[in-house]
């Protein structure tokens, strides 16, 4: 099962002080395992179908780029603008802010495919409120991507993290469409040409 392989793929979760947060992420990742067990290695799970994981890394890697930036996010808001953040909540939501995706990707005709108009960001944040999550950890996921209904964070943890989000991912424009641009698409909004005389 996929919670067996928190504690290896995330070691950073040793780091979350509170228990009830710590027990939440195992509880978390237990619920959507049991709703798909057809992911049974966190290490094969892509960001997305269409992103391979050979170019991209894989949904692992994108949760450890956020736990180790937060470690680095959380000090430097206090340090030079005296603003509190909560590491335990920052490491959290980053170990289960995609964590409905192991709902949403789903195998068809032996590929790997996202289901259409599922929103992995708020079912992650019912599943969390569900499984003890504080409404805070649960607003942060659910604002944390730009993929479907716009949704304005309303806290700045929650901002923050959705600005986190698409820094770990390494799509890029040199690439094709950055993930800004992917995130824009998706929700058909339209991505203008660079002001005259700009780059």
């Amino acid at each position: 099962m996929l919670v067996d392989q928190l504690t290896r793929a995330f070691p950073d979760l040793a780091r979350i002080r509170e228990e009830r947060v710590r027990k939440a992420v195992f509880d978390q990742w237990r619920y959507v395992g049991e709703c798909n067990p057809e992911h049974d290695d966190i290490e094969r799970i892509p960001v997305h179908p269409t992103l391979p994981i050979e170019k991209y890394g894989n949904l692992a890697s994108h949760i450890r780029g956020q736990t180790a930036i937060s470690q680095v996010l959380v000090p430097t808001y206090k340090k030079e603008w005296d603003v509190d953040l909560d590491l335990d909540h920052f490491l959290a939501c980053a170990v289960v802010h995609d964590s409905a995706k192991v709902i949403e990707f789903t195998y068809q005709d032996g590929a790997l495919v996202a289901t259409p108009g599922f929103d992995h960001a708020y079912e992650a944040a019912r599943i969390a409120l569900s499984v003890g999550f504080p409404r805070e950890v649960a607003h942060m996921i659910a604002v944390h991507t730009y993929l479907g209904p716009k949704r304005i964070p309303r806290t700045a943890a929650a901002q923050i993290f959705q600005f986190l989000d698409p820094i770990c991912v390494p799509v890029f424009p040199e690439q094709g469409k950055s993930a800004v641009e992917r995130h824009l698409e998706a929700n058909r909004w339209t991505v203008g040409p660079a002001p005259d005389g700009l780059p």
